[in-house]
């Protein structure tokens, strides 16, 4: 694999770069539903493999998060210097492979490997995905080509829960089937087979667009591309990098324990079956997916106008609004409005990678960009993939002794760290406005010097 130069490849057109966009946009909703589908899977899996809820908690949290969150630092490197299409297509090739090596999975252990597998692959998309749109898009319309591209985070999820509830029902009907190779199945084992396949046809539309070339490479520093460009960029933001690393790893606690366990609380504080549930969460999802948009353009509206710390202000806000629906969600006696207050409280949750993606493109020199966020993907991924589902097992396991108390373990994990969240955004406010005057000075100084 050649490293990447400046030269090697052409900007391109608003067109060029929406499909780009659209392309993206597709592998990321695949990569959910491989992702999502087994979190509505929990109770056949558990009756299959005779698990407890801490040992699914473990295939449904660090299984996956730990591998996307250390394989992401080298591929946040790779995204930096390698043809970026590249690093995607093999690492969807990777996570397809290893969603249908789940539903050839007998033990807890091979399943457990299984989806450490699928954490490595996906851990390729996100670097390289938000690199790419940073040099596709102008600063003016850049939070709303990131909006785009992450809502299929929730398109993806929506397609899990709808197209899951569906296949789930479809598999009922071939329990017991004999596959090739693969012998009697069971129908959760079918189902991670039928939403693996599709990968290693998505992998071949990367090719249908070419990259943008890099931008603001710094070719004249001698430090670009180097560990010291990285060290130099976390020493002049360390204040700001902290405090977001804080409230968006609160966030991912929040959004990641939820994904992972309101399946199973719907089914068991309200009986209802995947067939039934999955429709009503894929349109809640929706829901989210196109607030991601709407909240997008407001905020690229609100930094042309001059508000640098637009961002990480409009998010604040977002919090504060919604927070009645945080307080009030898992103590609903009606399902209906359970699942309302759950789409509402996920404009809060959803988007955070939309704005801590904007606030690096507009801070971080390109040279740094991929590594960056394959950083704050390690921290976000082993605090909230991996530590949030794996506490909500343990409190409902070990504090509350009882499968029925899994919405009292949510509750205290998402009102916390929606908390959190919200005292850490406020504080980051007092850096970020001034470190944007800063990068946007530098800017001009180089295109006048």
């Amino acid at each position: 694999m050649a490293a990447l130069t400046e030269t090697s490849a052409r900007k391109p057109g608003e067109a060029a770069a929406w499909w780009m966009v659209a392309v993206l946009f597709l592998i990321y909703v695949l990569a959910w539903l491989d992702r999502l589908v087994i979190s509505m899977l929990v109770e056949p899996i558990k009756a299959d493999m005779a698990l407890s809820d801490f040992q699914m908690s473990i295939i449904l949290g660090p299984a996956f998060a730990i591998s996307y969150a250390v394989f992401g630092l080298p591929l946040g490197w790779a995204a930096d210097r390698f043809p970026r299409r590249t690093v995607i297509f093999f690492g969807v090739l990777t996570w397809a492979l290893a969603t249908v090596a789940c539903g050839f999975a007998r033990t807890f252990e091979t399943l457990l490997l299984a989806r450490i597998v699928v954490g490595v692959g996906e851990a390729a998309l996100l670097p390289s995905a938000y690199s790419l749109i940073s040099d596709g898009f102008p600063r003016e319309k850049l939070t709303l080509a990131t909006s785009t591209f992450q809502m299929a985070g929730k398109v993806g999820s929506a397609t899990a829960f709808g197209l899951g509830g569906i296949a789930i029902a479809f598999a009922v009907g071939l329990k017991g089937v004999d596959l090739p190779i693969h012998g009697p199945a069971e129908p959760w084992q079918i189902v991670m087979m039928l939403v693996g396949l599709p990968g290693f046809l998505f992998a071949l539309l990367l090719f249908s667009f070419r990259e943008p070339a890099r931008r603001d490479l710094g070719a004249a520093d001698p430090k670009a591309g180097s560990v010291a460009a990285t060290v130099a960029f976390v020493r002049a933001n360390w204040q700001l990098i902290g405090l977001m690393l804080i409230a968006f790893s609160a966030l991912a606690v929040c959004g990641y324990s939820m994904t992972a366990w309101v399946p199973t609380f719907i089914g068991r504080e309200y009986g209802w079956e995947p067939v039934a549930y999955g429709p009503a969460l894929s349109l809640m999802n929706l829901l989210a997916a196109a607030s991601l948009v709407v909240n997008g353009k407001i905020v690229d509206t609100l930094f042309s106008r001059g508000m640098k710390d637009a961002h990480l202000r409009f998010y604040g806000w977002l919090i504060l609004a919604l927070a009645p629906a945080i307080l009030y969600m898992f103590f609903t006696p009606n399902p209906w409005v359970f699942l309302a207050l759950y789409g509402v409280v996920q404009f809060v949750t959803v988007p955070f990678m939309v704005y801590l993606s904007s606030v690096i493109a507009l801070l971080a020199p390109n040279a740094v960009r991929g590594q960056m966020i394959a950083f704050f993907m390690f921290v976000f991924t082993m605090l909230g993939m991996g530590a949030g589902p794996a506490v909500v097992g343990a409190l409902t396991d070990f504090v509350f002794a009882s499968e029925d108390r899994l919405g009292d373990s949510l509750a205290i994990v998402v009102i916390a760290g929606a908390g959190i969240a919200l005292v850490a955004l406020r504080l980051s406010l007092r850096y970020l406005g001034p470190a944007i005057a800063r990068r946007e000075a530098l800017a001009a100084d180089s295109v006048h010097g």
